[in-house]
């Protein structure tokens, strides 16, 4: 797809122009659905937010301007649609230790040589977000699973540049926590 063809798009469909608004959506539709489900982890409830978060980008499409990328712009809609679809239905998670230590004894359980072997890395990364606090968890997916640069992230989530590398720091030692007790674990 052409950069000029989105321009277009989004041109029409800040005109109102439903069907152009719909090859935008066809476009962004598996980006943002992966982005989404990493945040919220459950395809249904990925979906709903996906769907949740068009619908706002429909409505509110008049108001984007085009200094910004539009993507960034899609990925502050689809960052804010999960987090009132995770304060609405009270399912954000605050990991405490013993979640950590259970995430260890399932992996181990699925024997975590086999999945490295086996090229399964999304999913021990996936799974190891899940040991993250929201912030972190939010800037660490934008970063190293969505391949955005800090410039996009502040701009998305509102936290400042030093706030949003701080965060991936303490992502990054975290998840290097949570895979060393898995190595320790995995000894004995």
């Amino acid at each position: 797809m052409h950069e000029h063809s989105l321009s277009e798009w989004i041109a029409k469909s800040q005109q109102g122009d439903a069907v152009a608004f719909g090859q935008i959506v066809a476009f962004y539709q598996s980006q943002i659905f992966a982005y989404v489900f990493r945040l919220i982890g459950n395809e249904h409830d990925a979906k709903d937010v996906v769907q949740e978060t068009f619908l706002r980008a429909w409505t509110y499409c008049k108001t984007y301007q085009s200094r910004f990328r539009f993507s960034t712009w899609l990925y502050t809609i689809a960052t804010n649609c999960s987090h009132d679809y995770l304060h609405t239905n009270k399912k954000i998670t605050i990991y405490a230790e013993e979640n950590m230590i259970l995430l260890c004894d399932q992996l181990t359980n699925s024997n975590l040589e086999q999945e490295l072997s086996n090229k399964n890395i999304a999913t021990i990364i996936g799974r190891l977000t899940h040991t993250l606090t929201p912030k972190q968890k939010l800037v660490f997916t934008l970063k190293y699973l969505e391949g955005l640069e800090t410039e996009e992230i502040t701009m998305i989530t509102k936290l400042s540049a030093e706030k949003v590398k701080s965060n991936l720091y303490l992502a990054k030692k975290n998840m290097k926590e949570v895979l060393l007790k898995m190595k320790i674990h995995e000894k004995r």
